[in-house]
């Protein structure tokens, strides 16, 4: 079986067939719109000449169909309070950083006076290559905790590089998530996708005397077509979920079918009916600031 990290064109199309049939689309829009940045502002207050953004695994810039999401809403949102942003973006793949830019592009003036810094690379190697003397005002960790490979030296590397009334947004998730659950349950799959518990990633920001709160983005996936064998969306979800590409024409036809009646175990299954099967894939959301001096 080939793990779907070593198959960028496979893990985008599974990531779209994915966000396309999730309600986390709209949760996230809302967060990326206006729940963070009215947190970062509140924080940060107004007065910075530039203001520095730092965004970590940011795929195509856009975390659902909606036009917009994540790291670009933010960033839309954000520049209407600031009159000045320098974004640095830290992202391995280059198809992705090809595809976020050319979302930038399409969003033409909404965009104006923010500079762009591109970084193919991992977080990991930015540590390596980039001393830690520019501090942020925002730093961005949407979906990406999971692939981390040192997860406590890139959370205090964060913590670092924060600027004394900056924010980290990160999301993980929680334990009603269908890739925790299936990490923790198969071992021989989900290759490069590790499951920190939010309890964790708390511990490690209390270890540095940074003030967290948490909080649960509730979300749901529609899974009906995994049921169906000739189904591309299934597949590809199945992919995602599994992180194995074409995981159904590869994999033992006994793990297949395993994988599919977990999916609707009954700490995942949210509804059942003829034309749809929803789980749960809820996500924490981790707000971290300095201690208020």
């Amino acid at each position: 079986m080939k793990p779907l990290m070593s198959c960028p064109t496979r893990y985008q199309q599974a990531m779209i067939a994915y966000l396309q049939h999730t309600d986390r689309a709209e949760k996230q829009y809302e967060l990326s719109s206006t729940k963070i940045p009215e947190a970062v502002v509140a924080a940060v207050g107004t007065t910075s000449d530039v203001f520095h953004y730092l965004t970590i695994g940011s795929g195509m810039g856009l975390h659902s169909p909606l036009p917009g999401d994540s790291d670009i809403l933010a960033l839309i949102a954000l520049r209407k309070r600031y009159r000045k942003i320098k974004a640095t973006i830290i992202e391995p793949s280059p198809d992705m950083i090809a595809a976020f830019k050319e979302n930038v592009r399409k969003e033409g003036p909404l965009l104006d006076d923010v500079d762009f810094l591109w970084n193919a690379m991992t977080l990991e190697d930015y540590m390596e290559n980039e001393q830690p003397k520019q501090q942020f005002h925002c730093i961005f960790v949407v979906g990406v905790v999971s692939y981390l490979t040192d997860l406590t030296k890139c959370m205090k590397y964060l913590y670092k590089v924060l600027d004394k009334t900056g924010l980290i947004a990160i999301t993980n998730g929680s334990d009603k998530n269908v890739f925790i659950q299936i990490s923790r349950t198969y071992s021989n799959l989900m290759e490069g996708f590790s499951t920190p518990a939010t309890e964790k990633l708390v511990a490690v920001f209390n270890e540095v005397g940074a003030h967290c709160t948490v909080s649960e983005m509730e979300a749901k996936v529609d899974i009906i077509s995994c049921m169906q064998e000739d189904s591309q969306i299934g597949n590809l979800l199945l992919d995602l979920f599994t992180h194995v590409a074409n995981f159904r024409e590869t994999a033992p036809r006994d793990l297949v079918d395993d994988v599919i009646q977990f999916l609707t175990n009954p700490g995942l299954l949210v509804h059942r009916s003829n034309d749809k099967v929803t789980i749960r894939n809820s996500q924490d959301v981790i707000l971290v600031q300095r201690p208020i001096e």
